[in-house]
């Protein structure tokens, strides 16, 4: 047998050698494949998998030869330097999700996410046939059994291997999508626990399942096929945006759209295949349909043409209102140190703010106690705040007090970096600071970089921080930081990189536009929200007062000073693998209980949001109130933290909880035209009896404004259409002069801002 000598020199970029030891130093068990070369596998003979099977020669073993030993893999390559790259799922710690489009794989893909949700990795590749590897994660060890198939042209690969880029096959050349490429520090996403031990017979099911009843009913079926029936489908820009506005429906959705398209001269059913399988639901609405055949002549028999008739206001049902507003009073004025501090930040500013004040008094004081202090259950200070107010209200003056506050007590170096652009970014800047503050001027545009852009150094920036929140009370590790090409004494200080009991507080800010406006409805499920205390500014802009100074109190540098002392040989600031010593702050019982309760409210109110799917968002706040209160109880100088800490603390995060999912609930959606929509509705419903102009809901809103006159009316036709708001006569405001035709929202049973099922508690808990 020749044995072929291994070259240790560093291998031609972009050379498929180059690759393969790429994919081996993240973990990644390859050997080769042959790949195709015009059109017809290398190997030249009649084979089953052409250009993806074993190179027989080289691994006689196949797949089961598969290695990450530099050595072989270089020994492999010499001896065919073109070779594609296959990979071994199982002890690659994989599972590919192979969606082929030739026998139905999107179709089938779309119906699963439905049904279950996304289906979605950080790490896919195309393949060469024009379909889709969706790689996540899954220990080699842990013995669970996956389905086979999950519906018609999607495999579940575990034992077996795929082709990686840039292999090129037979059909075409197989590549990363985006900025996908593991080799680039992307980690596939952990593999959904739906799917974990889902049997074959129920996933079947699961995918034959029309998806069209989630959509639209029979009715609303049929009167698509009468509206599409007025209008022509030659023109294409017509035909492309009504298939994008079907596809959210499905198999039901591609029919209609199929049989309308049959109607033109121009029709190809391969085209429309091509075009139909680009598509991804829910970016445009079905409605739209409607308002097109309605200007066609059309008349709908729900919404009875554009605009519908307006109708007497005697007749209106008006919905219930929300009575959450403004922050009540004892939430503005915190106990003990951080109530001084409230003071003082409110006395030094411009533009006072009096939310924005407290949630910097928090921040200040979470940062001073750090590593210092956790609670008998092992809560620990840091909290997560975002503060949003619109340009020029103000809300800058917490970042000034803060720092202002830290440097005037001697702790200037607890402040940490502005942001983080990854998640060696925020482990980097905890090994050098374990316990500091981070303030973040336009959070928004830190969630719009990870949301919008899909960038996958952003999002594992905010995933790191998920993590940092949670690892509190443990240990944050790094997240396969590739050791290849370095010594080995550099490696095994890589090894060693880790945090025990990271303190991060994080302070941000934003305006409601860049906040609402980024986030989508998936924001609200994905576990970053909810670990976040967010408080949107009851004040607008406003008008600066003359500049004031006033000097930091005395009792809070003593405070500050006292409470950051340390009683060991070790600095908690200075050294990120020594496990913090902290001082215990026990729970009296009465304190406990009232945890206890709001738990018991939480799980109530995740039950009552599943269907707007933000139940989420109340999963972490009795952990956040039982932070809180460990603040509060230390800036009152308590040993133990007392009903009155719970209480104020669970009033607090339950008020601002309750207020951001009523506002997430009207503010985010999917697609600009939902987005609007729900825009105006909010305007509309908040106007109450008076109901809105369309003149006067063009000065209030800025999307609606922005489009021309027929992309308004669609926007009030579909919100007429669906039954939320009518047309109607009434009186002016004040009950004289001329007549007005408003827009009025009605069936208060349906209004998203009806939280009167949620609010009782809080309001009860408020008259106290």
């Amino acid at each position: 047998m020749n044995i072929v000598p291994i070259d240790n020199a560093a291998p031609a970029p972009g050379s498929m050698l180059e690759h393969a030891l790429r994919y081996a130093a993240i973990g990644w068990h390859v050997f080769p494949v042959w790949g195709g070369a015009d059109e017809k596998c290398k190997c030249r003979r009649m084979c089953k998998s052409p250009g993806k099977h074993p190179v027989e020669h080289i691994v006689p073993r196949g797949q089961d030869d598969a290695t990450t030993d530099p050595a072989k893999i270089r020994r492999w390559w010499a001896q065919m330097p073109d070779a594609g790259i296959g990979c071994v799922m199982r002890p690659s710690g994989l599972v590919a999700i192979d969606i082929d489009p030739r026998n139905g794989g999107f179709e089938s893909i779309d119906e699963i996410e439905v049904r279950h949700g996304p289906l979605a990795s950080d790490v896919m590749q195309f393949t060469q046939a024009g379909g889709e590897h969706r790689l996540f994660k899954l220990a080699a060890d842990l013995n669970i059994s996956l389905p086979g198939k999950l519906g018609k042209g999607i495999d579940v690969k575990r034992n077996g291997y795929i082709v990686l880029a840039p292999t090129k096959g037979v059909a075409g050349t197989y590549d990363w999508e985006g900025s996908s490429d593991p080799t680039d520090g992307n980690i596939p996403s952990p593999l959904p626990d739906w799917l974990r031990g889902l049997s074959q017979n129920h996933q079947d099911q699961a995918v034959e399942t029309t998806v069209a009843s989630r959509h639209v009913t029979e009715a609303q079926v049929g009167e698509l096929r009468d509206a599409l029936a007025v209008l022509s489908s030659d023109d294409r820009d017509r035909w492309v945006s009504f298939g994008m506005a079907l596809r959210p429906l499905g198999q039901v959705g591609f029919d209609l759209w199929a049989e309308w398209s049959k109607r033109s001269e121009k029709f190809d059913p391969v085209d429309q295949i091509r075009v139909w399988r680009s598509f991804r639901p829910g970016r445009v609405n079905y409605e739209s349909i409607f308002f097109a055949a309605q200007e066609a002549g059309w008349i709908n028999p729900l919404s009875a043409g554009a605009p519908p008739p307006a109708v007497p206001f005697e007749s209106v049902i008006l919905p219930l209102q929300p009575t959450i507003t403004t922050a009540p009073a004892h939430l503005l004025n915190p106990p003990g140190m951080l109530g001084q501090i409230v003071q003082w930040i409110e006395a030094t500013s411009r533009k006072p703010q009096p939310q924005f004040s407290v949630q910097a008094a928090i921040a200040f004081c979470a940062t001073v106690m750090g590593r210092r202090y956790c609670t008998s259950q092992r809560n620990w200070p840091s909290l997560y705040l975002l503060n949003i107010g619109k340009s020029a209200s103000g809300k800058e003056h917490g970042k000034w007090a803060v720092e202002k506050l830290l440097d005037a007590c001697g702790l200037g170096h607890l402040i940490g970096p502005s942001s983080y652009t990854s998640n060696s970014g925020v482990l980097s800047a905890l090994m050098t600071k374990p316990s500091h503050l981070t303030v973040i001027d336009e959070f928004g545009k830190v969630l719009e970089a990870a949301s919008i852009k899909n960038s996958a150094r952003a999002n594992s920036a905010l995933t790191a921080l998920m993590e940092v929140w949670a690892r509190c009370d443990g240990t944050m590790r790094p997240q396969g930081y590739s050791t290849f090409g370095m010594s080995s004494q550099d490696a095994a200080k890589m090894e060693k990189r880790q945090v025990i009991n990271p303190a991060l507080t994080l302070l941000g800010m934003t305006t409601p536009e860049t906040f609402f406006d980024t986030i989508g409805s998936a924001a609200a499920r994905d576990g970053f929200l909810n670990r976040i205390i967010i408080v949107e500014s009851d004040i607008g802009r406003q008008a600066g007062q003359a500049a004031r100074t006033s000097p930091i109190p005395d009792t809070v540098i003593e405070w500050a000073k006292t409470t950051h002392r340390h009683d060991g040989l070790a600095d908690p600031d200075i050294n990120a693998t020594l496990a913090a010593v902290p001082r215990m702050v026990g729970i009296r019982d009465d304190a406990q209980a009232a945890f206890d309760a709001f738990e018991r409210e939480c799980l109530a109110l995740m039950d009552a949001h599943d269907e707007h799917g933000m139940a989420e968002m109340f999963g972490r706040c009795n952990e956040t109130a039982m932070k809180l209160s460990l603040i509060v109880a230390v800036a009152c100088n308590w040993q133990a933290i007392t009903a009155e800490h719970a209480t104020w603390s669970i009033d607090y995060v339950r008020h601002y909880s309750l207020r951001t999912v009523e506002r997430l609930k009207t503010s985010v959606a999917d697609s600009e035209f939902e987005a609007v929509k729900k825009q105006v509705l909010a305007l509309i419903r908040n106007a109450g009896p008076s109901g809105m102009t369309e003149r006067e809901l063009n000065k209030s809103s800025r999307k609606l404004s922005c489009l021309d006159q027929r992309g308004q009316m669609n926007v009030l036709n579909s919100l007429a259409f669906i039954g939320d708001i009518s047309r109607i006569n009434m009186s002016g405001p004040s009950g004289r002069g001329k007549p007005r035709t408003a827009w009025i929202a009605i069936n208060g049973d349906k209004s998203p801002t009806d939280v009167s099922p949620i609010i009782t508690p809080c309001l009860r808990a408020f008259q106290h």
